[in-house]
């Protein structure tokens, strides 16, 4: 025989509670709470298996998206006291293969998205194969096509319990059969079967036992997945591939010895006489130049054209050709006397305008 739990239980607003942060707690996420003005964090959960929202026929679109969904729960309870939702809390057999967990938990929601309920579902389970269970969290109220409605009265009740008890009984004993397991659950108590046994008693959470298999859980994720040391990172090598640290100065050695043998930078063929170049290069650094004029040059205005329109008195013959070709090309920046006289006439007629 399986272990067989289930808990039918309500989310009130006159308890406290927010079926925002419930639902943010559920799924591990961080939700936006309007009413509160703030975010129901609860990201980064490990224990999350699974999370899915089932929508009945004629459902919005949006209600799909948590936060949007559980807000809107949020605003249409008005009263101070109202029931925000219905929640379903129900173990999985271990003898339960994993990738039939969502199968199963998808099945029991959808037994309640036919009679109209919209069903946020979760997974949990921590790591050590002892507590798989599944939330179902249930909206309260008929959908329409532009949210939410009246009350489902059905939820009301002890025979809500019991419906949902049996019903979670033929679909985990229906699921334990097709993975040919031997094991069963039901849902009646050892009264109603006729067997004279003292029924188990839900202790609930012990904070010291959860301390310590969260403390063993990450001891064995440790030895699974060891520490990696800062100096053990990859990084990246002169061509921007990611090697290890030791492997660097070789990289870097290699592409050195590369570069010197694929030889030094490449030869141009030489053009003109390098000897004439150098000598007339010497022999302007060597001319003189007066205290006066050296002055005058640093003096003078940043005219950088200057030295086409003055003549050089040591330009040689051959290349006064070439500098009367370029001041040629250069006549355009000289400014057309007409073109002068026309913008004094017209500033002379401006001014007469601005006079009358």
């Amino acid at each position: 025989m399986a272990i067989y739990h289930l808990h039918v239980k309500n989310i009130s607003r006159g308890d406290g509670r927010s079926i925002v942060a419930a639902a943010a707690y559920r799924a591990g996420e961080t939700l936006v709470n309007e009413i509160e003005e703030g975010l129901s964090e609860f990201g980064g959960r490990r224990d999350v298996v699974a999370t899915e929202i089932r929508l009945p026929t004629g459902a919005p679109r949006w209600m799909s998206d948590r936060t949007q969904l559980w807000n809107a729960v949020e605003v249409a309870e008005k009263r101070k006291d109202a029931r925000l939702a219905k929640e379903l809390e129900f173990a999985l057999p271990r003898e339960l293969p994993r990738e039939v967990w969502l199968d199963v938990a998808r099945a029991m929601a959808d037994h309640y998205t036919a009679r109209g309920f919209v069903v946020d579902l979760a997974i949990h389970e921590d790591g050590s194969g002892n507590n798989p269970h599944v939330h179902l969290l249930l909206a309260t109220r008929s959908v329409t096509p532009t949210g939410f409605g009246l009350k489902i009265r059905s939820a009301d009740g002890v025979q809500f319990v019991k419906d949902a008890r049996a019903r979670w009984a033929i679909i985990a004993n229906q699921a334990l059969g097709k993975a040919g397991s031997s094991a069963t659950i039901d849902s009646r108590s050892f009264a109603r079967r006729g067997i004279e046994r003292r029924p188990g008693q839900h202790r609930g959470p012990d904070p010291a036992e959860r301390r310590t298999k969260r403390a063993l859980l990450h001891q064995q994720r440790s030895v699974i997945m060891p520490d990696i040391r800062d100096e053990d990172l990859p990084v990246p090598d002169p061509d921007g591939n990611p090697i290890h640290p030791r492997e660097l100065e070789a990289a870097e050695q290699r592409m050195m010895d590369d570069m010197r043998r694929e030889g030094s930078a490449p030869v141009f063929e030489q053009q003109g006489d390098l000897a004439s170049a150098v000598a007339s290069i010497d022999a302007q650094n060597r001319q003189e130049v007066s205290d006066d004029d050296a002055a005058a040059y640093r003096l003078a205005p940043d005219d950088r054209l200057a030295w086409l329109r003055e003549p050089n008195a040591q330009t040689a013959s051959k290349d006064e050709h070439v500098l009367e070709r370029w001041e040629n090309r250069l006549s355009w920046l000289e400014l057309d006397t007409r073109t002068e006289d026309k913008l004094v006439r017209s500033d002379r007629a401006h001014e007469q305008e601005r006079e009358r």
